[in-house]
């Protein structure tokens, strides 16, 4: 997704959490800055938040998953009925997996592997490692947050102010996850094939496809405009609006959150496995999208572009890809965020 993509789910996953009325504290904390999901949801792909030379490479958070042929092949097959099982029934992925015919009980029991050549590009330890902290620095946290915490974190007295979590921080560490939950649900970041490298069609062709429907509303220079950022105190006096926005645009995917209360982790999952069950459904998907026997994982020249196999014929298989990636982009954003602050705050 592109930046404006992240923002949106950002900013929706605040508007879930607002319908639900369950979570009023941690929405007190991210609503008013919902304009600063532009940034902070955006971050791990700024080239310029990661300075030291080849440091700078953006696609450091993939989970890139091709067959594996190690000695280890039973720990890598993950059946069908399984993995079904591990994202749970409020996934729309899952749903769209358990109508599939086309991955068939020998693909399913087939071992495949996440390739990550390189440490922190791997996508659930991303999140993961992310999620820790954030429970950490909330329990930091300055007056405003402290308030919304129950419990007395007795060392905090010794605490220089300036040290302490501000909300704004806090806020801007939520949106950085939703990125990672987010390029989780994506296809073409769990598939290990070339093509599905960002510069060989299909991926930047579905993004450019999201942006499209999404709007240029939630560009960064249209949430933080130079006359707001010049007037700090303005922030938020219109994040109601600014939920309404986002609420709209679930028409252009044809979303309807059914939920009355977003759903917890599933029992005996932590943010790791949600995330790599994720990225392991996206891989099935990718799978679908490109079909394996025709785009083989072994084939270094094959490629699927965009109009050949989700923009053609009457584009059934490109409305259901745009539905559940975007609505489980935002539910499980939101349902990790209620996690990490239901940690600190009720557990």
């Amino acid at each position: 997704m592109n930046q404006r993509t992240h923002s949106w789910i950002a900013i929706r996953a605040i508007a879930l959490l607002a319908d639900e009325g369950e979570e009023e504290d941690l929405v007190t904390l991210l609503k008013p800055l919902a304009r600063e999901a532009s940034v902070g949801a955006w971050i791990p792909d700024q080239a310029d938040a990661k300075r030291g030379g080849a440091g700078a490479a953006t696609e450091n958070h993939i989970f890139k998953i091709e067959p594996y042929t190690g000695q280890q092949r039973e720990r890598f097959i993950t059946r069908k009925d399984e993995l079904l099982g591990r994202l749970g029934a409020h996934s729309m992925t899952a749903r769209f997996l358990q109508d599939d015919n086309s991955l068939d009980s020998g693909w399913w029991a087939t071992p495949y592997r996440g390739d990550v050549p390189k440490p922190g590009k791997h996508l659930p330890n991303r999140a993961m490692a992310l999620s820790t902290m954030m429970k950490d620095l909330l329990l930091m946290g300055n007056k405003t947050i402290d308030h919304l915490i129950p419990g007395d974190i007795r060392f905090a007295q010794y605490m220089i102010p300036e040290t302490r979590t501000q909300e704004e921080a806090a806020a801007m560490y939520f949106f950085m996850l939703s990125h990672f939950v987010a390029d989780a649900c994506m296809p073409c970041h769990c598939d290990g094939r070339k093509l599905s490298l960002y510069d060989e069609g299909l991926h930047k062709e579905m993004e450019k496809h999201w942006s499209r429907k999404v709007g240029t509303g939630f560009e960064k220079k249209k949430l933080l405009p130079e006359d707001l950022l010049a007037d700090w105190e303005r922030i938020g006096d219109d994040s109601d609006e600014i939920l309404q926005q986002a609420r709209n645009v679930d028409g252009k995917f044809d979303l309807h959150f059914e939920q009355t209360r977003v759903p917890d982790l599933n029992p005996g999952q932590d943010v790791w496995l949600a995330v790599l069950n994720q990225c392991r459904a996206s891989f099935a998907v990718a799978s679908i999208i490109a079909p394996y026997r025709q785009y083989p994982y072994d084939d270094p020249d094959a490629r699927a572009p965009f109009d050949t196999v989700l923009d053609t014929g009457d584009k059934k298989l490109l409305k259901d890809v745009n539905r559940f990636v975007m609505y489980d982009a935002v539910l499980n954003t939101a349902i990790i965020w209620k996690h990490i602050w239901n940690k600190v705050s009720k557990e």
